[in-house]
């Protein structure tokens, strides 16, 4: 049987205090205050993590546990400076997100509206096998599912447009108005059911296979909510991993598949990202942008840039120039 949750209620000074009880190094207490005050204890905890020490895990010596402590070195002012430079990275990705997420829209109205202005309503007109596999976690169809998660969408929505539409007509939105209602994670389960060759007609947009498209907006999905819900996202591991691209699809992107981390952490996010955002304008800024913020990347003991999957000389890739 666990043990109940016996920690008590702390004041800003307290939790100042106890950081340093622990090791960790508070050079000035009142601004240390002062940032646990805006930013939250639970908030900043991630980035804190990373500098306690690992131990033997009682329970099994071949693996560690973080202890409370803090190693040597460490600094309060380290945790902010990687908070506020993931704050930054989170905006960075937004930016080059809601670009593909736009994109995605348009591609996936266009081509399966072609097919049927309901076509997203209707296995018949999707991948039936990849439509129709049962979840474990709903022991339902994922298209009955999916579908659930986006008609509550179209409930929900307050665009004007949408009530309007339900006052004029009996039926259904068609595609190419639903698609406006969505998010992310909504339009990468559609494109995964759709159609095979309406999977391959929006893939070749992007001189990609279907599956890699498929995975690398599965990918931006994750790091989209990650961003949205202000989560830790520079060192965190990537649950929807970037699958790695042929050479004859990305050859710029092929270098994400020479080292784990590369693909675990999220730079081969950020280097997926680059190559979409590309392929939508060969002119943006986004890829120096998002070059600059991580060769800016904080100094400080404990923390650096390769914990977030860029490695050495990475910054002279050309998927970056």
């Amino acid at each position: 049987m666990l043990p109940p949750y016996t920690k008590p209620h702390l004041s800003f000074a307290d939790q100042v205090a106890l950081l340093i009880q622990r090791g960790l190094g508070v050079t000035d207490q009142a601004k240390a205050t002062d940032h646990l005050r805006r930013i939250g204890y639970g908030r900043l905890c991630p980035y804190l993590e990373t500098f306690q020490q690992l131990v033997p895990d009682p329970t099994d010596s071949s693996k560690t546990i973080r202890s409370p402590q803090f190693q040597a070195g460490a600094e309060f002012r380290h945790a902010v400076d990687l908070y506020l430079f993931d704050k930054q990275l989170r905006i960075l990705f937004l930016d080059a997100i809601e670009r593909i997420e736009v994109a995605l829209r348009v591609d996936l109205a266009h081509t399966l509206g072609k097919r049927n202005p309901l076509a997203h309503r209707s296995v018949q007109f999707l991948d039936s096998r990849r439509a129709t596999i049962i979840l474990k976690h709903s022991g339902r169809p994922r298209h009955d599912v999916w579908l659930d998660k986006a008609d509550e969408a179209i409930r929900r929505s307050q665009e004007e447009w949408v009530a309007a539409f339900f006052n004029t007509y009996s039926s259904e939105l068609p595609i190419w108005m639903a698609v406006e209602t969505w998010d992310f994670g909504t339009l990468s389960w559609l494109l995964e059911m759709a159609h095979p060759n309406d999977r391959s007609t929006i893939a070749k947009q992007y001189g990609l296979l279907p599956d890699t498209l498929v995975s690398w907006i599965r990918c931006l999905a994750g790091v989209r909510n990650l961003s949205a819900h202000h989560s830790r996202l520079w060192n965190t591991g990537m649950v929807n991993q970037p699958a790695v691209p042929k050479p004859f699809e990305a050859a710029t992107l092929v270098h994400i598949g020479t080292a784990p981390v590369q693909r675990t952490r999220v730079y081969g996010a950020a280097a997926v990202a680059s190559y979409l955002v590309k392929k939508l304008s060969a002119r943006t800024s986004w890829s120096g942008r998002m070059r600059d913020h991580w060769i800016a990347f904080p100094r400080m003991p404990l923390a650096n840039a390769t914990q977030g999957g860029f490695l050495a000389g990475w910054n002279t890739l050309p998927i970056w120039t």
